[in-house]
């Protein structure tokens, strides 16, 4: 029986990464608890990734240093995640596998409820001597990646007819390393760009122009590659991707647009604005994105979730744009209502939050507003007081306000 573990390198690099992503997410959660952040951003984003984090550092330690995979022509396949024994899988139920970015996707047949069915599992690609796993499969099933590979070839070599077989390999090798270089660059931009928010107005203005142009710079390249270079991961057995750095950019917009919800006085009218940049962005992905991979066959059900995928994806990069650019850009002159302090009081838990509640404003007529403001602004001022709150018209015509004190 062979059997198939993680490296000494994949284990110290299990153990350090969930340490450094605890850590950071700890430290941040910690800043976020002693500076006057609004509390939906600390208790709402930065706590629960905290946790999510620690709870998948965990699991993945435990991973690296447990999980294995075993096969042999007797017992099939034996897969242990580490924590209990995942899949038992006979030889003689195996139907098909494939070579993905994550490592070996084996589909077998199973009984559910006494039904037949085809379910799949993943062999990691950083188990050692994972070739090894590749030859056994390839001499008892059937090599969906082979064939797959044989078509993307053909599709290729069909569109780059005119270049020599050596020319075509190097051309295949060039857009690999743009395709990395894309990657890294959205990282490296996503990671100062969050930076940037504590480093000051200016620094932040440059670093979200930048994050909120890069996506759609990743748009127009996937168009003018002529297909060689794609958006969805999982289509691209022979091209690479450009999703993951359009998600690092989408999130660290959204991430910024999380601090700024609490100063929208009509939300309704940003989300209408949030879903409309969104439908530009999946226009723009849809005229962007290459005829080949708009006809790759999928069943119903897949080309939904991939749909609904893209259009999450698309949706977190239009509610970042739009927040937080309505209030950066915007150079209207506010409009001031002079309010009284009807009641004020304090939430209290492991971060404290302060919160007026003021008479109606705007119009006369609205209920009373309650605000989140400072402590500052909070020790000042006592019930019948005045505070003044701006009202601006928005930047992309989403009305937004501050509240400061009247004296």
């Amino acid at each position: 029986m062979t059997k198939l573990t993680f490296s000494k390198k994949m284990k110290v690099a299990a153990v350090a990464s969930g340490t450094f992503l605890s850590t950071a997410f700890l430290f941040g959660f910690l800043f976020f608890l002693l500076t006057e952040t609004h509390f939906a951003l600390t208790w709402g984003l930065m706590f629960p990734l905290f946790i999510l984090f620690g709870v998948l550092s965990v699991f993945g330690i435990l991973e690296a240093f447990f999980a294995y995979c075993s096969f042999d022509d007797e017992d099939g396949i034996e897969f242990y995640s580490g924590f209990s024994k995942a899949k038992k899988i006979p030889v003689s139920s195996l139907q098909s596998f494939s070579i993905t970015q994550k490592g070996i996707s084996i589909s077998y047949k199973t009984l559910i409820g006494g039904i037949e069915k085809i379910k799949s599992f993943t062999v990691s690609i950083y188990f050692q001597n994972i070739q090894s796993l590749n030859k056994w499969l390839d001499y008892h099933t059937r090599n969906l990646y082979a064939e797959q590979i044989t078509q993307s070839v053909k599709e290729f070599t069909e569109a780059h007819y005119e270049l020599s077989d050596d020319e075509k390999g190097k051309l295949l090798q060039k857009i690999h390393i743009i395709a990395r270089i894309l990657k890294w660059s959205g990282a490296i931009i996503s990671i100062l760009f969050i930076a940037s928010i504590f480093l000051g107005r200016n620094f932040m203005h440059i670093g979200f122009i930048v994050c909120a142009v890069y996506p759609i710079i990743l748009l127009v390249i996937m168009r003018f590659s002529n297909g060689t270079i794609r958006f969805d991961e999982q289509n691209t057995d022979l091209y690479p991707s450009i999703l993951s750095p359009f998600c690092f950019c989408s999130a660290a917009l959204c991430f910024l647009a999380v601090a700024y919800t609490y100063q929208i006085y009509s939300l309704s009218k940003q989300l209408y604005v949030s879903v409309f940049i969104m439908l530009i962005m999946f226009f723009l992905y849809y005229i962007c994105v290459s005829e080949s991979e708009k006809k790759m066959e999928k069943k119903r059900f897949t080309r939904i979730v991939s749909v609904v995928s893209i259009l999450f994806i698309m949706s977190l990069y239009g509610f970042g744009v739009s927040v937080s650019s309505n209030i950066m850009f915007d150079k209207s002159k506010p409009t001031v209502f002079e309010v009284v302090v009807v009641n004020k009081h304090v939430s209290k838990g492991k971060r404290t939050n302060y919160y007026l509640e003021v008479s109606p404003w705007i119009d006369g007529k609205a209920k009373q507003k309650e605000i989140s403001v400072g402590n500052k602004l909070y020790s000042e001022v006592e019930s019948g007081d005045m505070v003044k709150i701006k009202l601006y018209k928005g930047f992309l015509g989403v009305p937004w306000f501050k509240t400061v004190n009247a004296k």
